[in-house]
């Protein structure tokens, strides 16, 4: 009992510390077309309108854009799944009800807000699922340092400012694999059910999972095989059946997601690079803190041979896919964000690392090296708008071609130095003399239009030209300061808080495992 409240009371801290650092760090506008449609998506929800997302009749001319496509009824209609659309509903909702009484914001820029505090809250939710996996293998101190990690070391910071739907289909992934551990065979389902109507990318990891979940009690006494396998596969099917209802009805087709150009031909070794070492893409290169999940594997697998079997197969029916896959950049995000449901199974075996290297002054200097050089990359995606930086390079090349190759395959051009570039830029126009006096200008004539959202419209644009934080923005939109400093300091103060109570509770452990319960799956 003891063990367990220690755990909750850990999991708390965890939770509050890394939702604190999310919200203050978000940007509060959507930084892509794939989360606008999205978007779309759930304000036609809310507004009683369907599933047909609003567009401009110039973008219907040829029947499809790269967002979705003109469906059998002539409406046009996002190429996504619901999923994160409809989780984001509530958000919403209550922004659409709140919005009349606030005379600070624009409707629009509200519901807009309120949507993106989704991945946040996701992202912060992942983290805990992994602090609750990883504790059934390491010391309170290893299982809290993976979780930081992942919140702080890895693009899973800067997709909790995003809006797309990875961090849900991660939340989920994790959700199923804990409730697979701990025999509850309906939440199992039901998060995979989740998962694939969010992305149906996610049925590659479905079935290892499934057997995780299936196979260890056929050998039990008092096994019952069909009820299990009914827990499991209901949802699962119930799921996958809603996701082909919907492209019916969409596009008159169950196998028409909207995705007509996918292909898969991509060759496997030139694959393999794009997606864990290419400067533009690679997994290592924007995350170096993953090497130690491949440090740690071999003494994972002594130790664990079930779950290093689990790990193995899951993240390479996920991964291979995705190595062929002809789109393989997932577009202008930042880093490899296809992948991303796939790095907390990458990053757990990197515990048995930090254990054995953690006594060790070299490795611990190795450790302090690998993590501040993963979380300096990190910040550097949150603190400004990638899209500057690919506007540069955009600028610089001739062709479309030449703007790929330099985007994914240069050096000098990676987003990752681009960075730096953009936010001493940045930094220097809000230095200026006249900086201040030029966005004024900015957002004076975009409130002149006639746009009845022109916040959004205005931060769209001065994201190119100020750090990416909602404060800033708010700022120069005319928000009070003492309203800004007050949200800001409860922010600061509760992640302090948390972080002074969780270096409390972590130091009145030792060095005792949080939870020694043995975990079988194969």
């Amino acid at each position: 009992m003891r063990q367990a409240t220690d755990q909750s009371r850990t999991a708390t801290y965890l939770f509050v510390l890394l939702l604190a650092v999310y919200l203050l760090t978000a940007s509060l506008r959507i930084d892509s077309w794939d989360g606008e449609t999205m978007y779309r998506v759930t304000r036609s929800l809310v507004s009683g309108n369907g599933l047909a997302v609003p567009v401009t009749p110039n973008a219907l001319e040829d029947g499809r854009t790269g967002y979705g496509q003109v469906g059998r009824n002539g409406l046009y209609y996002s190429k996504y799944g619901l999923g994160w659309s409809l989780a984001a509903v509530p958000f919403c909702a209550l922004a659409r009800a709140m919005a009349p009484g606030l005379p600070v914001v624009t409707p629009g820029f509200a519901t807009r807000a309120a949507v993106l505090l989704l991945n946040p809250l996701l992202t912060a939710i992942t983290a805990v699922l992994f602090f609750h996996l990883t504790s059934c293998f390491y010391e309170p101190r290893v299982a809290v340092t993976l979780s930081l990690i992942y919140g702080f070391c890895t693009i899973a910071w800067y997709y909790a400012k995003s809006g797309f739907s990875e961090p849900l289909v991660t939340a989920l992934l994790l959700g199923a694999v804990n409730a697979s551990e701990r025999d509850r065979r309906w939440i199992v389902g039901i998060a995979l059910g989740g998962m694939i109507l969010t992305r149906q990318t996610a049925l590659f990891m479905v079935a290892p999972i499934l057997g995780a979940a299936f196979i260890p009690h056929l050998k039990r006494p008092r096994a019952r095989p069909l009820g299990d396998l009914v827990a499991l596969l209901v949802p699962v099917t119930l799921a996958q059946l809603a996701a082909m209802g919907y492209n019916l009805y969409r596009f008159g087709s169950p196998l028409d997601s909207g995705y007509g150009t996918a292909t898969w031909n991509t060759p496997f070794l030139k694959g393999l690079y794009n997606q864990f070492l290419s400067p533009g893409k690679g997994l290592f290169v924007f995350m170096p803190v993953l090497l130690l999940g491949l440090a740690g594997w071999p003494a994972f697998v002594r130790k664990r041979r079930d779950w290093a079997r689990l790990i193995l197969l899951s993240t390479a029916v996920y991964i291979v896919p995705h190595v062929l896959y002809s789109n393989w950049t997932g577009g202008g995000g930042w880093g490899p964000r296809l992948l991303l449901p796939a790095v907390p199974l990458i990053l757990l075996p990197a515990g048995a690392a930090i254990s054995r290297w953690q006594d060790r002054p070299i490795g611990r200097v190795a450790l302090v090296l690998i993590t501040a050089l993963s979380l300096f990359i990190q910040v550097l995606g949150i603190s400004v708008n990638w899209a500057r930086h690919l506007q540069r390079v955009h600028e610089m090349s001739s062709t479309q071609n030449e703007y790929f190759e330099r985007m994914h395959y240069r050096w000098p051009d990676s987003p990752i130095p681009g960075q730096v570039r953009s936010l001493r830029e940045v930094v220097g126009i809000l230095g200026k003399p006249g900086g201040r006096k030029s966005l004024d200008t900015l957002i004076s004539s975009a409130k002149g239009t006639a746009l009845r959202d022109w916040q959004s419209a205005t931060v769209a644009r001065l994201s190119f030209n100020v750090p990416d934080f909602w404060f800033v923005y708010l700022w120069l939109l005319g928000l009070p300061v003492p309203w800004l400093s007050c949200a800001m300091l409860i922010l600061l103060g509760s992640a302090g808080v948390a972080a002074f109570r969780l270096r409390q509770v972590l130091a009145s452990k030792g060095r005792q495992p949080i939870d020694g319960r043995e975990v079988v799956l194969f």
